[in-house]
């Protein structure tokens, strides 16, 4: 059976672009039908009458720009996944397009970056709307919601805005000003003097990693005392804070741009989010998972997706993804687990957050983890990165005895 060609839909006002992309992606006619458009409102006209898989559309153009047009495709065609086309970056932009733009793309980009950025969104999407995660998370009665302090300070990225005034929204929240307190005067930062005043934390960890704290702070601190004691949720917040910053750590010695280094930071912060769900709204199923893990030596991602029909990776992504966060942190919570399914044969920010995520749980397992398998070396070879696992565990934190169990 014929593989079904995936629908693309590139607009630029700039006809030379639209050439260059067409001849560019002339090799891979065979499995995507590409169609081209300089005008947004014709954009919105063929995708009035035609399912589009992908919208590739440029930032700057006459008339309505490309986060207006991609915010009315948000808002009409959910499903379609959607790229912006830009040599321009500024944070004012990044800020409007928060809600709408799941990656961005550098200009000029090549051939083989396009296809693989496309091609990955693709593997993701089909699997978030899979049939079987789909009506799972159609059945819920509600998910947990973004949290109002996180929607404060998108907003505010929208405009001309500095690090002090995310600070001083932060200040306004006690508990989220102990935990990016605490995480900024941790080990990993190998601070001589602390940082006492939240401002001067926003302005050091930067505003991806502050945006990260804030959902996670935000959500697990609206659970009920007994049950966060009793899926030790203290201790599952540090698991992903550490996995965040050991991410940022592995980033910082590959020598990766600032933008990976921003991303994993932010990946790994996130990427246990599903296990709100499974702990707010599968508490029995997600406990007896955890024993059955532990009880069979098999990793509990398995046994979630035999007893629940879904993994808490998948669900995290899920979720993510109603809350707009962008694809990289999407794939990398998503496939934090699996990475070799998501279509990448490069290191990247999935490899990087699976990585901080297999050390992590190797050095640290908490009372609250299930059974956890070793690192998949093939996959380790696969990328080339093998020789230097060692390397990025010695790069982790210690940690204080009986602190955490082991199991396994």
């Amino acid at each position: 059976m014929t593989e079904e060609k995936k629908r693309i839909l590139f607009v630029d006002d700039d006809r030379n672009v639209l050439d260059g992309l067409r001849r560019m992606l002339y090799p891979m006619r065979r499995k995507w039908k590409m169609e081209f458009v300089m005008v947004a409102s014709d954009a919105l006209k063929v995708m009035a009458h035609t399912h589009y898989d992908v919208i590739v559309s440029d930032l700057r153009m006459p008339g309505m720009d490309g986060i207006d047009l991609l915010e009315k495709v948000r808002e009409k065609y959910p499903d379609t996944i959607r790229f912006m086309l830009s040599g321009y970056a500024e944070q004012t932009t990044q800020g409007r397009a928060a809600k709408c733009v799941h990656q961005y793309i550098s200009k000029p980009c090549n051939a083989k970056h396009l296809k693989n950025m496309v091609s990955r969104a693709v593997v993701l999407r089909d699997r978030l709307k899979s049939k079987k995660v789909t009506e799972i998370v159609s059945s819920l009665r509600s998910l947990p919601v973004m949290p109002d302090i996180y929607q404060e300070i998108i907003e505010i990225l929208g405009s001309e805005c500095s690090s002090r005034q995310v600070g001083k929204i932060i200040a306004r929240d006690i508990g989220m000003s102990s935990k990016i307190l605490q995480v900024v005067n941790s080990a990993f930062y190998g601070r001589s003097s602390n940082i006492v005043d939240p401002i001067h934390a926003v302005v050091y960890l930067g505003l991806k990693t502050i945006e990260a704290l804030v959902l996670t702070q935000g959500i697990f601190s609206k659970l009920p005392e007994k049950t966060a004691k009793r899926f030790f949720v203290s201790a599952l917040q540090e698991h992903c804070i550490r996995v965040g910053m050991l991410a940022r750590a592995i980033c910082q010695s590959e020598e990766m741009t600032k933008e990976h280094l921003e991303a994993a930071t932010m990946a790994g912060i996130l990427h246990e989010a599903g296990k709100m769900i499974l702990i707010t709204k599968f508490p029995d199923e997600y406990e007896q998972a955890i024993a059955t893990s532990r009880d069979r030596q098999i990793p509990v991602y398995e046994i979630e997706r035999d007893i629940i029909g879904v993994t808490h990776a998948e669900l995290g992504g899920c979720l993510l993804d109603m809350w707009g966060l962008p694809n990289t942190i999407i794939e990398s919570a998503t496939f934090h687990h699996e990475p070799w399914l998501c279509n990448d044969n490069e290191f990247s920010t999935v490899s990087v957050v699976y990585a901080a995520n297999v050390i992590d749980h190797q050095l640290c397992c908490g009372r609250g983890d299930g059974w956890f398998e070793n690192v998949n070396d093939e996959y380790l070879e696969q990328l080339g990165i093998a020789d230097r696992w060692l390397q990025w565990k010695r790069m982790h934190l210690p940690i204080e005895i009986g602190e955490f169990e082991y199991v396994g």
